[in-house]
């Protein structure tokens, strides 16, 4: 920080320091466009909000080792609302003309948002961990998973702790939870912020997706060499499968008690 507390009044600016922020966006088009602000913004604020994702997401996973269950609502909530403005900010790049990124994208060279070091960790951290997916990441980093992804991979997946949380809570599974909600009414709300956790990953791939065929269209390939096609196939994961599937274990469950009930 510029002006360290107790060598000069700290300010809104060098709290925040805003003169190096506000130099750190470069356009690289020659001559510049005008629209490439609004895309190095863009994407270098959803940088930031993944950073505290990250940074939460750490924090919620002690949490439900402590089965410290209202904190880790109150943690996942916060992520969530996050993650919801996070993608509130790239769905502003569908106001991006596909004629005026042309004119500026050659300049991007190779560079994609395929290459988020921070997007891959939040992946890793969530319980997206196939040996495929590891094996095709690493191949973009010279063969090697950068030490971020490396890092997330030493501790247990939110997925993999959210398993077990009704068992470490009395329980025997989420569907012994959500079969009575009133007796675990703190874990049906941490499953219901999990799932919504999972909701909005599916919200963001798909809103994704539309933003890439909207600018540069369907199977077109990317700077990073990507395509809409590799982002479809994407698109539907699930990060919690089990509590989208304990849904239809209830109603099932339902319909076959109710088919036992005699009738009147």
């Amino acid at each position: 920080m510029t002006d360290l507390p107790g060598t000069a009044e700290l300010t809104y600016g060098s709290y925040l320091e805003l003169d190096a922020l506000l130099r750190l966006q470069r356009p690289v088009s020659e001559p510049e466009h005008p629209d490439e602000l609004h895309f190095i913004v863009t994407h270098q604020a959803m940088e930031l909000w993944f950073k505290v994702m990250i940074h939460e997401l750490y924090r919620v996973l002690p949490c439900l080792a402590d089965r410290q269950w209202a904190r880790a609502v109150t943690r996942m909530r916060r992520v969530n609302e996050i993650f919801a403005a996070q993608t509130a900010q790239m769905q502003t790049l569908n106001t991006l003309e596909p004629s005026a990124f042309l004119q500026f994208r050659h300049a991007l060279g190779t560079a994609s948002g395929f290459q988020s070091v921070q997007f891959r960790v939040l992946e890793v951290l969530v319980g997206l961990r196939e040996p495929g997916y590891l094996t095709q990441l690493a191949s973009t980093s010279s063969g090697v998973l950068p030490f971020d992804v490396t890092a997330a991979l030493a501790v247990p997946s939110l997925a993999e702790v959210a398993v077990g949380v009704p068992r470490a809570a009395g329980a025997d599974d989420w569907q012994a939870v959500y079969a009575e909600p009133d007796r675990h009414a703190a874990l049906v709300l941490l499953g219901e912020e999990l799932l919504d956790h999972d909701r909005m990953w599916l919200r963001w791939r798909h809103e994704h997706l539309c933003l890439v065929e909207r600018i540069i269209g369907r199977l077109v390939r990317g700077t990073g060499g990507g395509s809409s096609g590799y982002l479809e196939g994407r698109a539907a994961q699930r990060v919690f499968p089990f509590l989208w599937d304990l849904r239809r274990q209830l109603t099932l469950a339902t319909e076959k008690n109710t088919a036992k009930e005699p009738r009147r």
